[in-house]
């Protein structure tokens, strides 16, 4: 046994027990589920989701990162999250391409949990790691940060440690033993959680006692044990240990701190001692929240990105999230770094999104929700009944039956799996054998005068195909392209070469639709493979796409939509709100004998929401 270790960590007890008892903090009771529905929180005596867009975890580890401006900036934006991490990971300049890292320190501006020694050699610089010796600075600092946070109803996620995704973050790892005097981690990095190793093990158990000590105190704080524990090696059996040195720690503490568990995208059939919330990353579309929903615990969005910097693909699935059941979305934001604390930084070039004005329309999402009695309301998408344009739009239900429901309506602009059927005529201004070509991914067919030129069948990635048919000047030759897109980023072009024509795509002037006036191509969009379940019609001059994650039926989404929604007999006030901006753009109010009934939204080009409350109605006879 290390009997240093040992008394520091019995001293760090007796410390925290008595700032517990001492804290003005005490009398709040931490965050916790909400007992009359553990799908939400509970936090200073109120029903609490949690919404934030918030830096990229190095709040804490950074000592060049100054958090204050960042909490109040999330503060103003009416944001009440953020997630940090412990300093038990930490990345390099070249992680993830993502620019000024606030995970990834310059030298000599990284704090841990751990003091360094007096011998040199760290990975960047400096003095190696002691791991039987705590850094008191980067604690005073932690506390500072919660104390910080607290002032400002912001509530910490403490991420405790994080995989080692690839050897360069490994080699600047301070449980590395090239990184620490004390000789543990002598393993590939693969092994660091997987309890293989007696000593990480005791060095993982023991900072995490420390750190539950050192935030015993704070109201606003709680668990996670590890992010992404899907890559690199890290066991089920090894998360358990650590939830159990948490609640073991507590058992000797007045305060009982909820644990979340890092999980990715599935339905989740195992039990979880010791678990609270389940944080899955990237959860749209929210299906995640309908499989689990029945755990009867937290379910949250625990990170967002890698799809653009648009704010309406983060809007969209932080609405959609929390209108299906969630209580948690946590966006990251690339707009903070060590420079721009405060999150005015744009020219980043990292994989995701995040600015002052979309933290400003997660506020309106925060103020929505927190505008219902959303305790007693659970999804309720099985009251919707039809939703029209079909295909186009999308409607998620939050409701408490009778009395009160949370309406989303998104244009669907990130349309997956559909199917197109291009029908017309081309035209040639000679006679000649032409070589029409596609360029695609995914499944392509082309018939020219009912001629199969081209069939690609099997899913491909980015290929070209050809085939050569005779055509006469003049004379209109018809046209049929049928392609399958079954991946967000996709290409469908139509291309021609001839006599003196170069390889081109084949212009509108040379396209004609079948049966109408104008130039290009009548595309009709399909939902299923069997092309029964359509989308749209619409012309599309020429055929040669490139679709991102989000485009693929930019400007062709309706101006409004009719969903028709089962509701009870009452009479019914309807607020329309526009996420964008949060200014409610329609209001009516209508009777409803029970039923179906047909809900018109206003003109929107992305996305719309609905607070529908039904007022109670007088009784008539009787004298009463």
């Amino acid at each position: 046994m290390n009997t240093r270790l040992t008394i520091k960590t019995g001293l760090a007890l007796v410390a925290a027990l008595l700032a517990l008892v001492e804290s003005p903090a005490a009398t709040n009771p931490p965050l916790s589920l909400h007992p009359d529905n553990p799908h939400y929180f509970l936090f200073r005596g109120k029903p609490e989701v949690l919404i934030t867009s918030a830096e990229h975890y190095g709040a804490v580890l950074n000592l060049d990162f100054d958090y204050v401006p960042y909490l109040e900036e999330l503060h103003s934006k009416g944001l009440n999250h953020t997630r940090t991490f412990s300093g038990t990971y930490r990345e390099v300049p070249s992680s993830f391409g993502i620019t000024d890292n606030t995970l990834a320190p310059l030298p000599n501006r990284y704090i841990a949990p751990w003091a360094r020694s007096s011998t040199p050699g760290y990975w960047d610089g400096g003095n190696k790691f002691d791991l039987d010796r705590w850094d008191e600075a980067y604690f005073r600092r932690l506390r500072d940060f919660a104390a910080q946070a607290s002032k400002r109803g912001v509530v910490i996620e403490m991420n405790l440690f994080c995989p080692l995704y690839e050897e360069a973050l490994w080699k600047a790892n301070p449980m590395n033993e090239q990184n620490n005097v004390n000789g543990v981690g002598r393993c590939p990095l693969n092994e660091v959680y997987n309890l293989a190793h007696d000593d990480l093990t005791r060095v993982q158990k023991a900072v995490t006692r420390k750190i539950v000590e050192t935030l015993a105190k704070f109201d606003n704080v709680y668990y996670e044990i590890c992010n992404e524990p899907w890559f690199g090696g890290v066991t089920l059996a090894w998360q358990n240990e650590i939830a159990e040195t948490i609640r073991e720690t507590e058992s000797k503490l007045p305060v009982r701190h909820l644990i979340s568990l890092n999980v990715s995208k599935q339905k989740l059939t195992n039990s979880y001692p010791n678990i609270d919330i389940f944080n899955f990353h990237y959860g749209a579309p929210p299906d995640v929240v309908a499989q689990n929903y029945g755990l009867n615990k937290a379910l949250g969005d625990n990170e967002t990105g890698f799809r653009g910097k648009d704010d309406f693909a983060y809007r969209t699935e932080a609405w959609d999230f929390i209108i299906a059941g969630g209580a948690l979305v946590s966006s990251l934001d690339y707009s903070f770094t060590a420079k721009h604390p405060g999150g005015d930084f744009l020219d980043y070039t990292s994989p995701g999104g995040g600015n002052s004005t979309f933290r400003k329309q997660l506020g309106f999402l925060k103020e929505f929700i927190h505008g219902f009695d959303f305790i007693r309301m659970a999804p309720g998408d099985s009251a919707i009944k039809s939703v029209t344009p079909f295909g186009l739009v999308s409607a998620r239900l939050l409701a408490e039956p009778g009395r009160a429901y949370a309406m989303y309506v998104r244009a669907r602009t990130d349309m997956d799996g559909f199917v197109v059927r291009w029908t017309g005529s081309v035209t040639a201004e000679k006679d000649g054998t032409y070589t029409f070509y596609t360029s695609s991914k995914d499944t392509v067919r082309l018939w020219v005068n009912d001629q199969l030129l081209i069939e690609h069948q099997r899913r491909h990635d980015l290929a070209e195909d050809q085939g050569k048919v005779a055509l006469q000047a003049g004379r209109p030759a018809a046209l049929r392209l049928e392609y399958t897109q079954a991946r967000r980023s996709s290409v469908a072009k139509l291309m021609w070469s001839g006599l003196d024509l170069p390889k081109s795509v084949i212009p509108a002037v040379r396209l004609k639709p079948p049966g109408e006036a104008g130039q290009g191509m009548r595309g009709e969009y399909f939902e299923d493979r069997t092309m029964k379940k359509q989308i749209l019609t619409r012309l599309d001059p020429v055929i040669d796409f490139e679709w991102s994650k989000t485009d693929a039926f930019s400007g062709a989404g309706p101006t409004n939509a009719v969903i028709a929604v089962e509701l009870p007999k009452g009479d019914y006030n309807g607020e329309w709100l526009d996420p964008k901006t949060g200014k409610v753009i329609k209001r009516e109010r209508f009777e409803h004998a029970g039923g179906n009934r047909e809900i018109r939204s206003p003109a929107f080009a992305e996305d719309v929401a609905l607070k529908l409350s039904n007022r109670p109605q007088r009784r008539t006879g009787g004298g009463e």
